[in-house]
């Protein structure tokens, strides 16, 4: 799964008109590795939350807090593996997704109540990623 407008060579299409395909220019197995590191930064959220629900410095503080700083440790070994597979505007693109998930952790862990404002956000959020990724190719040409 690759993303890359392609232009003819010479820039322009014998016609003139400006004729762009979309290819995605990032391998299936990087894009999920993205998104499995996306997925890490937002369970780092959970771990913190979870913290949050104990005493300082109690055990149970502790192990969440833990677990937090191991799953951003995580997420910055993962993170840097994708940067050397992707361009950098489309690895941050995809970013904002973390929200998404956290929404997720947000019903299924903390049993919190999803708003209609809540699947607007997420919806201006799936919109920019789209807009940022097909603006990402169009810029690598």
């Amino acid at each position: 799964m690759t993303m890359k407008t392609e232009k003819p060579p010479g820039g322009k299409d014998v016609s003139g008109a400006k004729k762009h395909r979309m290819k995605i220019e990032v391998p299936l197995k990087w894009f999920l590795i993205l998104h499995v590191s996306v997925l890490l930064n937002s369970m780092s959220g959970v771990a913190s939350k979870m913290a949050g629900r104990y005493p300082l410095l109690s055990m149970g503080f502790v192990f969440y807090y833990g677990l937090d700083l191991l799953l951003i440790f995580a997420f910055a070994l993962v993170w840097q593996q994708v940067l050397s597979h992707m361009s950098l505007t489309f690895a941050i693109t995809n970013r904002p997704i973390r929200v998404i998930y956290s929404l997720i952790w947000s019903v299924l862990i903390f049993r919190e109540k999803v708003t209609p404002l809540m699947v607007v956000g997420v919806l201006v959020i799936l919109t920019g990623v789209i807009i940022g990724v097909s603006k990402d190719a169009e810029s690598d040409t």
